[in-house]
């Protein structure tokens, strides 16, 4: 369980693993998702029965049976799944759908206020792009952020504002082909996919068909690969308010797991100041975070020099090798060759080009 909205500004961004570059709930989702398949092995490693995982007869861990995955998220994800004719759909579903007060009165909020003005104005609306349909979308820097759209199309004049970190959507198709368990996982387990997504705001089912998995659909991947499909449901909801701007914080869970407030920009896990400790707090240390709200900063557990440490635990019980953090993700030889299938589909159909991360881990 995770929700957020921002990513870390270029300053943070670190070799060691210890900040999280992309704190969207998307991306902070499947971290915890794969602590928690973690923790499951860990379990069976232990003996418990509590797991949803198994070993056959020949001694390969498997899933259980019964078991499947779901995602849940109350909005499309940012990119390619909210790439479709908004202006239609503000005017026929999102008022008829999602902007009712729990009192049955109407929400009024600034986009809606905005779309109204533009019906009261035909030479407002503007035409339809269907040309980038499908296309990659990148992150704008934190310097940016306050431009309402943060996941665009890359264009020449704007490659200098634009994070090495892509949209929430692409990653989404990504791991309907090389699965949602990573690359360490992958090295000791089958591919793990969500058999069914549920979205709520924003729905637009050809769009996130297409997002999803219809533009990687006829790509000629290695052998054994393949592109999911999963269900798409709408999910209804009538929310009491509808924030306008989101918030810089963002959180992350699994069973197994404390509860991890993070802040984004930094890419941290916060501890915030209760009102009755602002007196013991320095204001060295209120600047230090630009906020009166934080108390100090830490790496979480979701991180990716965490999430390492956890799973050479579970290397250790169950007799494996250990090695570094990128030599383990360079041995899923698989999962690394599917993983540039992708990038190459992007490529060979004209959608993009997947960016290169400017800072490589290194531990």
């Amino acid at each position: 369980m995770a929700s957020g909205a921002k990513i870390i500004a270029s300053e943070y961004m670190s070799p060691d693993g210890f900040a999280i570059n992309d704190c969207g709930g998307e991306s902070l989702c499947i971290r915890a998702f794969r602590r928690y398949l973690v923790n499951q092995l860990m379990n069976l490693s232990k003996g418990y029965k509590e797991t949803i995982f198994r070993r056959n007869p020949f001694g390969r861990i498997m899933m259980k049976e019964g078991y499947k995955f779901v995602f849940v998220t109350n909005c499309s994800s940012m990119g390619d799944c909210k790439n479709f004719d908004a202006q239609f759909y503000n005017c026929l579903k999102n008022k008829q759908f999602f902007n009712i007060k729990h009192d049955g009165s109407e929400l009024k909020t600034n986009a809606l206020k905005k779309t109204e003005r533009k019906k009261a104005n035909p030479s407002a609306i503007v035409p339809f792009d269907t040309t980038k349909c499908g296309k990659l979308h990148q992150y704008r820097k934190m310097a940016l952020d306050h431009v309402p759209d943060q996941c665009v199309v890359p264009e020449p004049d704007l490659l200098p504002y634009l994070s090495p970190i892509v949209a929430p959507s692409a990653k989404l198709a990504l791991r309907n082909v090389v699965g949602f368990q990573g690359a360490l996982l992958s090295t000791l387990i089958d591919n793990i996919y969500f058999s069914e997504f549920y979205i709520g705001r924003a729905f637009d089912d050809v769009a996130l068909a297409r997002a999803l998995h219809g533009r990687l659909q006829g790509t000629k991947f290695p052998a054994g690969v393949s592109v999911k499909v999963p269900e798409i449901h709408r999910l209804t909801w009538k929310p009491s308010r509808m924030a306008d701007k989101t918030t810089i914080y963002a959180f992350a869970w699994c069973e197994g797991c404390t509860l991890d407030v993070l802040r984004a920009d930094i890419g941290s896990k916060v501890d915030m100041i209760k009102p009755a400790d602002i007196k013991d707090i320095s204001e060295d240390m209120l600047h230090a975070y630009d906020s009166r709200e934080i108390k100090s900063a830490s790496p979480s557990q979701f991180c990716s020099y965490k999430y390492y440490e956890t799973f050479t635990e579970l290397l250790k019980a169950e007799s494996k090798t250990v090695e570094s953090y990128t030599k383990l993700k360079k041995s899923a030889t698989a999962y690394q060759a599917a993983k540039q299938a992708v990038y190459n589909a992007f490529q060979q159909k004209d959608l993009g080009t997947w960016p290169k991360k400017t800072v490589l881990p290194n531990f």
